[in-house]
This record gives C-alpha cells, sequence and structure tokens, in this order.
C-alpha cells in the first residue's frame, strides 16, 4: 500500500489512546507478566515507547530534513528502558509518552513535509541509507509492532487459567509452556 502521510500522522495519533486502553488501571502484575524470559513485558514495551518518542522519531526526521546523508543519525539504545523510569508507574510513563507524542507530531506539522520531501535522505548508523518516507512509515509500523508485543505479555498473564482453550488462542503460540 502507498504511503500517506495523513493516514499515518493519524495512526501515529491514535497510538497514545490505543496504549492508554490497554494498560490503564492494570494492577503491576499483569504489567509485569511476559511471553517468555528474556521478552518485555507490558510495563519495558511503554518504558520503550517512551524512550524513543523523547530521542528518535524528531531527531532524525530532522535531520534527513538538515544533513541528508552527510551524517549518521545518533544510535538509539533499543534495550530494555525500564531504568529510565524507575520510580514511575506504567501509567504515568504512558502519560508521558502521549505528552510527547503530541510534542513530536506538532513539530512533523511544522516540517510541512511535502512529496518531494518523502524522498529525501537519511544515514542510518547500522542500516544505511533510508528515506523521510521509510522513516515515518516505520515510525507507525513500529508503534503496532509494540502494541502487539503488548498484548502478547498481557495475554500471558492468564496462560495458565484458559485451560484447553490455549490451543485456539493464537496469542498464546508465543508463550513459554
Amino acid at each position: 500500500m502507498p504511503f500517506d502521510l495523513a493516514q499515518a500522522r493519524a495512526a501515529l495519533e491514535r497510538a497514545p489512546a490505543v496504549l492508554d486502553g490497554l494498560i490503564a488501571g492494570l494492577p503491576d502484575d499483569w504489567l509485569a507478566a511476559r511471553t517468555r524470559e528474556g521478552e518485555w513485558s507490558a510495563h519495558q514495551v511503554v518504558c520503550h515507547l517512551a524512550y524513543v518518542e523523547e530521542t528518535d522519531w524528531q531527531v532524525r526526521a530532522r535531520m534527513i530534513r538538515e544533513v541528508g546523508e552527510a551524517e549518521p543519525f545518533p544510535p538509539v539504545d533499543h534495550g530494555d528502558q525500564a531504568a529510565r523510569y524507575a520510580g514511575f508507574r506504567t501509567d504515568g510513563v504512558a502519560r508521558r509518552f502521549a505528552a510527547q507524542r503530541q510534542a513530536n507530531l506538532a513539530a512533523l506539522d511544522g516540517l510541512a513535509i511535502g512529496d518531494a520531501d518523502l524522498g529525501l535522505r537519511g544515514l542510518h548508523p547500522s542500516l544505511g541509507t533510508v528515506t523521510m518516507r521509510q522513516l515515518l512509515a516505520t515510525w507507525v509500523v513500529h508503534d503496532h509492532n509494540h502494541l502487539a508485543q503488548a498484548h502478547g505479555a498481557l495475554a500471558a498473564h492468564y496462560v495458565d487459567e484458559v485451560g484447553p482453550w490455549r490451543r485456539l488462542l493464537g496469542i498464546l503460540d508465543q508463550v513459554e509452556p
């Protein structure tokens, strides 16, 4: 499907509300559930989303616009960011994510990206040359990827409680027995 900036922006705008609807009011044991050892809990997913919202997307969009391929994007830590938000409850981190997303969407609007700008190029430190279109599409898909990851982690909370229905619930396929 061809990239459409207005549709992408609308998807980016909805993500914080989707996340809030998913995690709001849940007890800590739900938010700490994981599909398996080494995978992220819903809390860790929220921390990651907040971190990359603060450090990644707008930095890279501006760099594509201002320096192109002359300088690589600064690296982003894709590890667990829960320690970064120590002392915050999950819903507090989610509110932080939502506020930063609003600011980033305002900044995106300020870039006034047109069709010609979507082909502008930047330099990813490990992937090489990328375009503005690819960056913005990745931003949207990144949200969906981690929302699905959070869904899976939350579903894992009741993996032992569903009994024989487990084999009918594909979301639990990723959960260690």
